[in-house]
C-alpha cells in the first residue's frame, strides 16, 4: 500500500511494538481484579447506550476486557490458550509487517469496531449493542492464516490441522452467529471490525481468486485433453473412444497422415 509506506515514512517512529503483549498484560491484571470482586466485567465493556449516558471510560476500557470469564478449568484452559494464539500470532504479523503497519491494522479494527457499535446502536435503537475485543482476536488471526496459510496447530494437543482450516471453521461460525443476531444494527456492530481484513487483503484475496480460477481452467482443460480421442478414423469417424476395440493404422495421402480404423481397411 502506497498510503502505509507514506504514513510509515512520516509517523513510523510513533510506533509501538509488542503492544499486544502489553494488553494482554492489562487484560490478566483485569481478570484478576474481577475475580477479587474490585470491578464488573460488565462496567467495562463497550456499550454504546452507557457511553451516551455519560460513561466515557467503556471507549476504552473494553479493550482491556477478558474475552469471558471461565467457571471450569476447561474454560479457563481454553482462555490461556487463546491469549496464547493471540500472543504467537501477533507476533508472527508484526515480524511479518513491521510495527508500525501491525499498528495501524489493530488501530484501524478498533476504530471500525467503534464505529459499527454506534452506528448499529442508532440503526437499531430498541437493540443493546454490546462490544468485547473479539472482534481484534479474530482479524489477527485472519491476517494470520492469510500470511501463513499451512502453519499447523495442534487441535486439543492432538489432532494437526492447519491454520488456514480453522480459519475457515471460525469463519463459518461467524457467518452463523451473525445470522443469529436479532437485529441489523447488532449484525452491522459484529462485521464492521472485519472490515479492516478486507482492506488490507482485498489485493491478496484478489489474486487468490484469479489463482483458483486458473486452476479451475487448467483442470477442465486437462481433463478436457484426457477425454479427447487420440486416434480419429478419418472415412467412418469411429474413435479409440467411441470403438476402443479397434486396430488405427496412419497411411500418407498427398503428404498428410489419415488415420484408418481396421473395419474400414478391411472394406476397402
Amino acid at each position: 500500500m502506497k498510503l502505509l509506506d507514506s504514513l510509515e515514512k512520516r509517523f513510523g517512529h510513533l510506533a509501538v511494538s509488542n503492544v499486544i503483549v502489553v494488553l494482554i498484560g492489562a487484560q490478566l491484571f483485569m481478570y484478576a481484579a474481577i475475580i477479587a470482586g474490585r470491578f464488573d466485567l460488565e462496567s467495562i465493556v463497550l456499550i454504546p447506550k452507557a457511553v451516551f449516558g455519560g460513561e466515557w471510560w467503556r471507549l476504552f476500557s473494553f479493550l482491556i476486557a477478558p474475552p469471558y470469564l471461565a467457571t471450569t478449568l476447561f474454560q479457563a484452559l481454553f482462555l490461556a490458550f487463546f491469549w496464547y494464539i493471540l500472543y504467537f500470532t501477533s507476533q508472527s504479523l508484526e515480524e511479518a509487517w513491521g510495527v508500525f503497519r501491525f499498528n495501524v491494522y489493530l488501530l484501524t479494527t478498533i476504530v471500525f469496531a467503534l464505529l459499527g457499535a454506534f452506528i448499529g446502536q442508532l440503526i437499531s435503537p430498541a437493540s443493546l449493542v454490546v462490544g468485547s475485543t473479539t472482534f481484534l482476536y479474530y482479524s489477527i488471526f485472519f491476517a494470520f492464516a492469510t500470511l501463513n496459510p499451512n502453519i499447523q496447530f495442534m487441535l486439543f494437543l492432538v489432532i494437526p490441522m492447519k491454520v488456514k482450516w480453522l480459519a475457515w471453521v471460525a469463519f463459518g461460525f461467524g457467518v452463523l452467529y451473525f445470522l443469529a443476531l436479532p437485529s441489523i444494527g447488532q449484525r452491522l456492530a459484529f462485521a464492521a471490525p472485519f472490515l479492516c481484513y478486507v482492506l488490507f487483503f482485498k489485493d491478496a484475496l484478489a489474486r487468490s481468486l484469479e489463482a483458483k480460477k486458473r486452476r479451475a481452467t487448467y483442470e477442465a482443460e486437462r481433463r478436457e485433453a484426457a477425454d479427447a480421442a487420440l486416434h480419429i478414423c478419418a472415412t467412418c469417424g469411429a474413435s479409440d473412444k467411441t470403438h476402443p476395440e479397434r486396430d488405427f493404422r496412419y497411411k500418407t495421402t498427398e503428404g498428410d497422415a489419415v488415420c484408418i480404423c481396421e473395419a474400414c481397411r478391411e472394406q476397402s
